[in-house]
């Protein structure tokens, strides 16, 4: 292979690819043909080469197919494609990307942390944006591959550059120093994200200290004193900053009174990092004053919703490169239960395309190169999309937003919405959504993903993941999807009529039926599910089927299940037949795996289960997997993980306290006030008259009652929403439809249309469970089908 340098002169000018299905400029393209953990690069290298890609960095192993190789000579006029064959592609990534940084002397600002690094990234660029030309990541590309390609980025017309960077264990923050050499810093916090890379918290500590090696200064908090004395050690100056009540905010000691928005505390301290590090950046106070008050939570990026006519919209209007198109075009298909998929397009930002002095016509090739194949109509908005290809065209969203008014056709299909927040697309996106119940409940994709990879990296064994009950409120198919794409190895539901509803959505994984009749299982046999049995009867007709199923071993929940006390039949049975094939797992349910006073019982369980287990392998011609860990057991138990976990309400961020540190809750459920009145001392406000006003009182109506999932326990004062930074109690009873909040006491303006947090990451559903005297498990699965979905990923 040539020198790192000679590659550089070769291909700066060149797209660095990873991803096949990321292609724009074939002609002008170096793929890296890197191992992941589901797929090899080297796999996908014929479809590049059909697609005219010419040059590939490979593993030294690899040989390019005789007939692949014969029909792009041929197709080429004798031209053979170049493959560079090294000992790690993925290192000569880096190296290449950290040659390209080291062609610029501009300030590059490194953010890492356990959390909040995207966030802080994406706010600074927007602060500084209003005065300088940033280079940033994109999205959260914080890892081994996604630093190098963020780097890479980087041009002669930028002013400076905001990397993140993110580790998952000792010896990783090295390699992304080099790429990054950052001139200056930012440290959001330290969590237990990725703990179990790290002998522990203190090597983590200076495992993410490590990246600012070289830096003249790095932000962080006052309050960070560990922090603050590893960056003293390694002769960095701490640039600390610390706010209050959102309204000042000490860099240095130096105050800077600013107004910020009103944000959850988690995000107010975010704003206040971002902050510090503009100003650190030379961002003159008065316009951080004029910028801070935009500063609000993400919302637009991957939001998915029901179309008014039946299908899916996906609003993704916060930003639009090619990248994050790319992103989108890739959520969109995961998610995408249709044939086809329509794209409406709005104008591309600056900076998408690599390549010096391109014009329209390029991009308009390049954007064409990502949407072949995956987009079957093309609706495009914006002056600079005027050449594209497209079924209509619309100067502005004005125009389209007329069209839609007047008959505009859309069917039952997936929409997806992509533009740049300037353009406000989200308006077309909410035009073509089902007029939604004022009540939401939202659905993090990225914090489920987080949730799901905590809870593997616990443990080496299978993941099957419950979805049953509608994913316990959330909507099966659109987890499911998701949870195939982060690499989930099994499903489980609870009938198989929820395993139908995935298999019509596309979904291919494995599905375990935890009740399946036998007088159901030519269906399951039919659509290819798998039932647990717990009788013989049920184990001989799933053998006739052909079908695999679960053994199921009651161990001490005292429900469903062969007792383990009494398997001579089970045994004799599995002697009498040859089973091989047929019985894909022997599992049991704990009963108490989440409290300390029962690990006596919990433990008895275990030993009962084994000895079982140790009868029935016998019987067997191999031992089939095992599963008895639940979310909480994963965390408490993992040294009997064994085979396979069953993950359940853990990947939603909640029930597992053990874990509360690193998990990220999914789901908020929110409303907004319909209206606002008056009431006196001595009034009584609801049905029978259970709220009574012992002083003059401003009362809130909110549009959702017990049909959609608020418990009527909930009502008279025993639990209060969130608005902003305040609560508001209930008052009166709980009705069907509606309920009464008391705002007496909240400072501001309270009106119709403001926002209210029933539950979510700032208002925990622990607190609604405790009022309504039960347990998140029926809240969550008791929210009515009227309460609108809205899936989100960034």
């Amino acid at each position: 292979m040539n020198s790192i340098k000679e590659l550089y002169q070769t291909y700066q000018a060149y797209d660095l690819l990873v991803d096949s299905r990321r292609l724009t400029d074939p002609a002008r393209t170096l793929f890296f043909a890197l191992p992941g953990q589901r797929a090899d690069g080297h796999d996908f290298i014929p479809r590049l080469l059909a697609a005219g890609v010419e040059h590939f960095v490979v593993a030294g192993h690899y040989q390019a197919g005789s007939q692949v190789q014969q029909d792009v000579e041929k197709e080429r006029g004798g031209g053979a494609p170049v493959f560079h064959r090294v000992a790690d592609p993925l290192a000569v990534l880096q190296a290449l990307a950290a040659h390209h940084r080291r062609q610029f002397d501009v300030p590059v600002l490194a953010i890492t942390g356990s959390n909040g690094k995207t966030i802080v990234k994406d706010w600074l660029v927007q602060l500084l944006s209003n005065r300088f030309n940033v280079c940033a990541s994109p999205r959260s590309f914080n890892s081994q591959i996604g630093v190098p390609l963020s780097v890479w980025r980087l041009r002669a017309e930028h002013d400076l550059a905001i990397f993140e960077a993110g580790v998952s264990e000792t010896g990783e923050m090295a390699r992304l120093a080099e790429i990054i050499r950052p001139t200056c810093g930012l440290f959001t916090m330290l969590g237990s994200a990725h703990d179990a890379g790290f002998p522990d918290r203190a090597t983590k500590h200076q495992e993410k200290i490590n990246l600012f090696k070289g830096a003249e200064w790095v932000a962080v908090s006052a309050d960070d004193n560990d922090s603050i004395r590893l960056l003293r050690m390694a002769d960095i100056d701490p640039l600390t900053f610390l706010g209050i009540d959102g309204r000042l905010l000490e860099v240095e000691e130096v105050p800077l009174k600013l107004n910020f928005p009103e944000l959850p505390g988690i995000y107010l301290e975010n704003a206040y990092a971002a902050v510090a590090g503009a100003y650190g950046l030379g961002l003159p106070p008065e316009q951080i004053r004029r910028y801070v008050g935009g500063l609000r939570p993400l919302s637009n990026r991957l939001e998915q919703r029901e179309g008014r006519n039946g299908g899916i919209v996906i609003n993704d209007s916060y930003s639009n490169d090619l990248s994050a198109l790319a992103a989108a075009l890739d959520f969109a298909a995961a998610q995408n239960p249709f044939s086809g998929l329509t794209l409406i397009l709005g104008t591309l930002q600056p900076g998408s395309f690599n390549l010096p002095g391109t014009g329209v016509r390029a991009e308009n090739s390049a954007i064409l190169q990502l949407l072949e194949g995956r987009v079957t109509r093309l609706i495009t908005v914006g002056k600079s999309n005027v050449d594209l290809p497209a079924e209509r065209h619309f100067s502005t969203p004005e125009d389209l937003l007329t069209a839609i008014e007047k008959g505009l056709n859309f069917s039952a299909e997936t929409i997806l919405v992509k533009g740049a927040s300037v353009e406000q697309l989200g308006r077309v996106a909410d035009a073509l959504s089902r007029k939604q119940h004022q009540t939401l409940l939202r659905l993090d994709l990225t914090a489920l993903r987080h949730n799901f990879q905590v809870y593997r990296q616990g443990v080496s064994a299978g993941m099957i993941v419950m979805v049953k009950a509608s994913a316990y409120g959330g909507g099966a198919l659109p987890v499911a999807r998701a949870l195939a794409a982060a690499g989930a190895d099994y499903l489980a539901v609870a009938y198989p009529d929820e395993g139908r509803l995935l298999r019509e959505g596309g979904v291919k994984l494995p599905i375990m039926v935890l009740n399946a009749e036998p007088g159901t299982f030519s269906r399951c046999a039919t659509d290819e599910l798998e039932p647990v049995v717990h009788q013989i009867s049920a184990l001989r007709r799933a053998h006739a089927y052909g079908m695999k199923v679960h053994l199921e071993l009651d161990t001490g929940m005292a429900r469903l299940g062969f007792q383990t006390t009494a398997l001579d039949d089970l045994l004799g049975e599995l002697d009498r037949e040859d089973f091989t094939g047929t019985i894909a797992s022997i599992f049991t349910h704990l009963a108490a795996s989440e409290d300390p006073a029962h690990d006596a019982f919990t433990l008895q369980q275990l030993k009962d289960f084994d000895v079982a287990y140790a009868k029935i392998s016998k019987r067997l011609r191999s031992a089939p997997p095992r599963h008895v860990l639940n979310s909480n057991g994963i965390s408490r138990f993992p040294e009997r993980a064994y085979e396979m976990v069953r993950l359940g309400i853990g990947l939603y961020g909640i029930g597992d306290a053990t874990r509360s540190g690193e998990l990220r809750p999914a789901l908020q459920l929110l409303t907004h006030i319909t209206r606002v009145y008056d009431r006196s001392a001595g009034d009584s406000v609801g049905y029978s008259r259970k709220g009574r006003l012992d002083r003059p009182s401003r009362i809130a109506i909110l549009p959702l009652g017990y049909a959609d999932g608020l418990p009527r326990l909930a009502g008279e004062g025993k639990f209060s929403v969130r608005i902003g930074e305040h609560l508001a109690p209930t008052v009166g009873a709980v009705c069907m439809d509606m309920t009464t909040i008391d705002v007496t006491d909240l400072p501001g303006h309270v009106a119709a249309g403001t926002e209210v947090v029933i539950f979510g990451p700032n208002h925990s559903i622990e607190l609604l469970a405790r009022a309504a005297q039960t347990i998140p498990y029926e809240i969550l699965t008791g929210i009515g089908s009227r309460v609108h979905r809205i899936y989100s990923q960034d």
